[in-house]
């Protein structure tokens, strides 16, 4: 009776383990994902570069960085946050920050050596491994093992020209965008950077200078000066040139100084004077959105969403350095409204949410 005690015990045991191993496994708990942002900005009185965080959707801001040398004497031009601890930057100087701990601790990144000291302008991350940044002085770096080696590639395409945007849409398809004297450049390479080529606009769009570049899918959206802008729906075999509403007055149509695509369909744009322009239909028409009155910016520079409702945007004051005033706004409700939810004593430039 014992021995067969313990056979039956081993088969109850036994057929517990089948069974669960058997059970369907129910779905896991989703982890929302958090909505931390970070901003880039100018140097204010104290001598530091700016770096905002916000852990609660932009509602309140903390400095980071101030006091560490890694910031000093810089201005903090792009900013991507990768993840929650993950957060790069480029500068002035020639300079690239990181963190790994959420910005508890900043520290810099040894970039490639360039006598030219540019101030770096754009930042893209195609996964932890690829990074693009371009610059001012023709600069383009690539980096394919989380910035521990860069790439320069040879200025003499670019021309030493202003290359303001940059924009991966794979590891080695790339675009790059800016200018030289108020006439625009549009870079672009199929295979990492080992060749280069341009494209040349119908109808000498390039008169205007471009400011970025971005990407959702196979359209692809190149933006600047005057409100204009030129998109491809074929990954860049043809383009169509196009423009937002000229809502500038006097003074003219106004900078596309930043836009940002939730999909092919939806595009946010930050422009001079304080404007917010959306588009639901993949720029066939556009929506000025209301923005607070009391900004007192001359322009939006940086705009970013995490949905199609919520979305920050940040701007920049062109007047006497010492009255620079830099806004963070906010919509909740897809731009029926925007907010002031904080503004600095510093020209702030681009805003950040978490890409994954």
């Amino acid at each position: 009776m014992k021995r067969f005690g313990y056979l039956l015990l081993i088969l109850m045991i036994m057929t517990g383990i089948i069974i669960n191993g058997c059970k369907k496994k129910e779905n896991p708990v989703p982890v929302e994902r958090k909505k931390y942002a970070w901003v880039s900005g100018e140097m204010d009185s104290t001598g530091y570069g700016m770096i905002l965080y916000s852990p609660d959707v932009g509602e309140t801001w903390v400095r980071q960085g101030q006091g560490s040398a890694a910031l000093k004497d810089i201005n903090v031009r792009d900013i991507w946050a990768v993840d929650e601890n993950n957060v790069w930057a480029v500068c002035s100087g020639n300079v690239i920050l990181k963190t790994l701990d959420g910005g508890q601790t900043w520290t810099r990144v040894q970039a490639p050596v360039n006598n030219m000291t540019p101030a770096l302008s754009s930042i893209c991350f195609v996964n932890t491994n690829n990074i693009w940044i371009s610059g001012e002085k023709g600069t383009v770096y690539r980096s394919t093992d989380n910035g521990n080696t860069w790439t320069m590639f040879d200025t003499t395409f670019f021309h030493d020209r202003q290359l303001q945007g940059i924009w991966a849409i794979t590891p080695e398809k790339v675009y790059v965008t800016g200018g030289i004297n108020g006439r625009g450049f549009i870079g672009y390479t199929q295979d990492g950077g080992l060749t280069w080529d341009s494209v040349s606009p119908a109808n000498n769009y390039n008169q205007y200078f471009w400011i970025g570049v971005t990407a959702s899918g196979n359209t692809i959206v190149v933006y600047g000066a005057k409100s204009h802008y030129m998109v491809s729906t074929n990954g860049g075999t043809t383009w169509k040139n196009d423009s937002t509403p000229d809502a500038g007055g006097g003074s003219g149509p106004p900078d596309i100084n930043h836009l940002i695509m939730l999909n092919s369909q939806i595009w946010w744009g930050a422009l001079d004077m304080g404007y917010i322009y959306l588009t639901n239909d993949g720029g066939s028409t556009w929506t000025k959105q209301d923005t607070p009155t009391n900004l007192g910016t001359d322009f939006m520079v940086g705009i970013d969403a995490w949905d199609s409702q919520l979305a920050l945007a940040v701007g920049t004051f062109s007047g006497n350095p010492s009255y620079a005033f830099g806004p963070i706004i906010k919509t909740s409700n897809g731009g029926t409204n925007w907010n002031l939810t904080q503004s600095y004593h510093s020209n702030l430039d681009k805003v950040s949410f978490i890409k994954h």
